[in-house]
């Protein structure tokens, strides 16, 4: 059975717009409720003012209080001199500020003067010599009367206070309203597992590359040496810098890829006739999309996904795995995207890809391929150059280098033997033995002759790189001795490519 309702608690809520209110047949009920709603507001309006007021009234008493009790407790120990100083002092004060008042009314400094002279016209107090024993004791009857009323005033001010405040909480308004109580519940993102540190490598043991450089002009058989380190160590610096590829990077790489795959692995961009519409592998961008929604890791910057898998692709090129490198080029590419949109990237990248237009797909692609192409362009030509020796990883090797960007190095490669008959021009050639020429001559010819064939062969070319070329095939003893004979043989020569003003000379 139900209790009997209670509803007086709607008893104090203040409506404006009663339907059942019960007006004068000569007056318009609607706006009978919209004078007494306008009513209700003013009057709530009225109570906030004059509760603001006697809050503000109240805060200025009780800064005045004390210091009405301070003067009243001084010109009763100093006499009528300190009250004199007081007022002179308040009013200098005044007066600096051209006598007026602050920017939100009198201050609390002009109120106390404003209460000083009043005291000074009182009769108790008015006429009254400094010397009069009555002036001290009209002055602090007068300063302990303000004193008593300022504290009667202030306890009126809190017994009005809390009658209209009580008043206002009997009366059920919007500006009651609070919140009362609220629960939520967001869903947080599970965190993401931390990278796996990386396993301590053992220390390999380096060895010393020695280059050594034969191209003073001045003397021959002068070298400097440049010390590099060995490849052994370089690989060991390379490999603490790249991202070791994980098992879910690998994986990421095997997924389907989003090439088209009738695009030959030889293509370095998409076709003209290339339809996003039609030829896009949406699938694998799906599938893709579901991989890296299951391992975010891939995702986080210091994972170093891009890099561990263009490295891998690099790396797949060289042993002949081309369309296992493509995908990793593809997908370390696909991470990189996502991680330069921002915060949503991989959900505007996914969505970018399978937009009507199909610009950005195209963008992609194209830079897939671009990419694939260079790594594939390199580990060629690494390829080639590792086949073609080339003095082999960690020997010494001879190599003519020019020390001043300003040297030019040139060979002059003897045509034949000495001449039959030998003239002599030009400056300096004055005196010269004759014979001496020949014999010099001779020998460059003797010298070139003993050169193997592909050294003549470099050699008639003219060009330092061939040179050098072969120089790398030949152990350091070996490419010593024919760079010695070179210069013997006036064969190697030093020149400077800069221009010299001697004008006037």
């Amino acid at each position: 059975m139900v209790g009997k309702l209670n509803y007086s608690k709607w008893d104090n809520l203040e409506l404006s717009d009663d339907s059942d209110i019960e007006v004068h047949p000569n007056i318009d009920k609607k706006s009978f409720v919209r004078w007494k709603q306008q009513d209700i507001h003013q009057k709530r309006e009225q109570r906030k003012q004059e509760i603001q007021q006697l809050k503000a009234e109240s805060e200025t008493n009780e800064q005045l209080k004390p210091r009405v009790d301070e003067i009243l407790k001084q010109t009763k120990s100093e006499g009528p001199a300190y009250y004199s100083r007081e007022v002179s002092r308040l009013s200098a004060g005044r007066q600096e500020r051209g006598n007026k008042d602050g920017p939100n009314g009198p201050t609390i400094d002009d109120m106390i003067l404003s209460l000083l002279l009043q005291i000074n016209q009182e009769p108790s107090v008015k006429g009254k010599e400094p010397s009069d024993p009555a002036l001290i004791e009209g002055l602090a009857a007068q300063l302990e009367h303000h004193s008593s009323q300022l504290t009667k005033r202030q306890q009126q001010i809190k017994d009005e206070l809390a009658k209209m405040e009580a008043e206002d909480a009997k009366k059920i308004t919007s500006d009651g309203i609070r919140e009362g109580w609220s629960s939520g519940h967001v869903s947080k993102a599970e965190p993401e597992p931390a990278p796996k540190p990386k396993p301590a490598k053992p220390a390999k043991s380096s060895k010393v590359t020695s280059i050594e450089t034969l191209n003073s002009p001045s003397a021959a058989g002068s070298s400097s040496q440049a010390q590099a380190a060995d490849s052994d160590a370089e690989e060991t610096d390379d490999e603490e810098d790249v991202p070791e590829v994980s098992t879910s990077m690998r994986q990421f790489a095997n997924l389907p890829s989003t090439i088209p795959s009738s695009l030959d692995l030889s293509a370095s961009s998409l076709p003209s006739s290339f339809n996003p519409a039609k030829n896009l592998n949406e699938g694998a961008f799906e599938v893709a999309l579901k991989f890296l929604a299951a391992h975010k890791e891939l995702l986080r910057e210091d994972s170093g996904t891009t890099d561990a898998l263009l490295v891998e692709a690099f790396q797949a090129e060289m042993r002949g795995e081309s369309a296992y490198a493509r995908r990793c080029t593809e997908k370390g590419l696909m991470i990189q995207y996502c991680n330069k949109l921002g915060k949503d990237g991989v959900a505007l990248f996914f969505r970018k890809m399978s937009s009507g237009d199909g610009r950005a797909s195209v963008v992609y692609l194209n830079d897939v391929l671009q990419t694939y192409t260079r790594i594939r362009d390199r580990s060629k030509a690494l390829s080639e150059s590792s086949a073609s020796g080339g003095g082999g990883e960690g020997e010494e090797q001879i190599q003519l280098v020019a020390e001043d960007p300003s040297t030019v190095i040139s060979f002059e490669v003897p045509d034949g033997p000495a001449p039959e008959h030998i003239q002599l021009e030009g400056e300096g050639t004055e005196g010269m033995d004759l014979d001496r020429v020949r014999e010099f001559l001779d020998r460059r010819w003797q010298i070139f002759c003993g050169f193997d064939a592909e050294m003549q062969e470099a050699l008639k070319t003219k060009e330092l790189d061939k040179v050098n070329r072969v120089l790398g095939k030949m152990k350091c003893e070996e490419a010593e001795k024919v760079v010695g004979l070179l210069d013997e043989a006036g064969i190697l020569n030093f020149s400077s490519s800069e221009v010299k003003d001697e004008t006037g000379r």
